[in-house]
């Protein structure tokens, strides 16, 4: 089954060095059901156009290349490139709105826009080094916008508005949907890059490869736990326009409850005593947690100004940012365990060079005893 491909954008371009400086544009592919992104230089444009014209002679493609600046370098001149931009993306966009479908049908059409050719990407094959880092780095761009949409759900649900942050949640579903099938195809390229069969037919070192496998783990534990936030949703909203009775509140911030002037009345014979039980009942303004006669604890620059619900905020952003802390020094944990790893594994093979030299030594010392034996016998 051929992707079905609704529209195509050359939106962004990119100065790179390597092997010499040089620019790149990036060609968007919107699909019925997904979008991804491939990385072309001019020249392969222009390889591309040679390569259908000589399929189709007499019908070159409806849409002209944009032409070749041969006195004048696109690098540096911002003029230029958009120009260029502006010709790459008629000239793709005409081939795919003509009517005649005989360019999209050709293997060459397909490669250039690493179209799957059946359910799933050919992800193994479709990479280079370099493409990798490019899609690596979009997967991330990817997962802070779910966890933005995330955040944005969670200031609604606060507000008790619940069809925004139902909207918003929906929003990050689909694109998490959209993260995990292009954190597989991540990890399916960069099995593909480490056996030679990516799209440079270049393996990958051993050093390089480690140190993506790290960068993959990270991305797959923020889908982890973007799935985790994401799944939570409902509990979170149904909490949240749930309101709090005022038992609940009252056991919440422990302020003692007034008691009923009836039965505060002492009789004396003209009802003018008061309990002094009643009389020692005072108030709380104060919005402090606990027990209300514990020591008051002290406000500080963040706390003073906010009341109870400014407070529980702090108090949640004070919580993601210690759990950020917390996945940082998981992924540098993780990478001191491969370092670990390499190290034992070079610790075993020094020490089976060791063994191999201890034993050739002790080779080497029987020889010489048989050697000297030799020679007194020949004395």
């Amino acid at each position: 089954m051929i992707e079905n491909i609704q529209n195509i954008y050359v939106r962004d371009t990119e100065t790179r060095l390597n092997p010499k400086p040089h620019i790149v544009y990036k060609v968007e592919v919107n699909a019925a059901v997904r979008t991804w992104s491939v990385w072309k230089r001019y020249s392969e444009f222009d390889e591309l156009n040679d390569k259908l014209i000589r399929l189709f002679p007499s019908n070159p493609p409806p849409f002209e290349m944009p032409a070749k600046h041969y006195f004048q370098s696109t690098l540096g001149n911002p003029v230029l490139v958009e120009e260029r931009r502006r010709g790459l993306e008629d000239y793709l966009r005409g081939i795919l709105f003509h009517k005649d479908d005989r360019y999209r049908e050709t293997d060459e059409w397909r490669d250039f826009l690493a179209i799957p050719t059946g359910r799933l990407l050919d992800a193994a094959s479709m990479y280079t080094s370099e493409t990798w880092l490019d899609e690596y780095n979009e997967v991330q761009a990817k997962a802070k916008e779910i966890r933005s949409l995330l955040n944005k759900r969670e200031t609604h649900i606060a507000h008790n508005e619940v069809q925004l942050s139902h909207n918003y949640n929906l929003q990050a579903k689909k694109n998490l949907t959209l993260l995990g099938t292009r954190v597989t195809q991540l990890e399916t390229g960069l099995k593909g890059l480490a056996e030679g069969s990516g799209k440079d037919g270049k393996i990958m070192s051993a050093g390089e490869l480690r140190r993506r496998q790290d960068m993959l783990t990270e991305i797959k534990e923020e889908k982890d736990t973007l799935t985790k936030l994401v799944l939570a949703t409902r509990t979170d909203i149904s909490k949240a326009a749930t309101p709090a009775s005022s038992m609940d509140r009252a056991a919440l911030f422990k302020q003692p409850v007034r008691p009923s002037m009836n039965k505060g009345i002492v009789g004396n014979g003209n009802n003018n005593g008061i309990s002094s039980k009643v009389a020692s009942v005072t108030p709380s303004s104060r919005r402090v947690f606990g027990n209300s006669r514990a020591t008051m604890p002290a406000e500080t620059e963040q706390t003073r100004g906010l009341d109870n619900e400014g407070l529980i905020n702090l108090q949640k952003q004070t919580m993601e940012d210690q759990d950020s802390h917390v996945e940082q020094f998981s992924a540098i944990l993780s990478r001191h365990k491969h370092i670990g790893l390499a190290i034992g594994q070079e610790l075993d093979y020094q020490n089976q060079l060791l063994n191999e030299l201890d034993g050739d030594l002790d080779r080497t010392a029987d020889k010489l005893r048989f050697t000297t034996r030799k020679m007194n016998s020949i004395k």
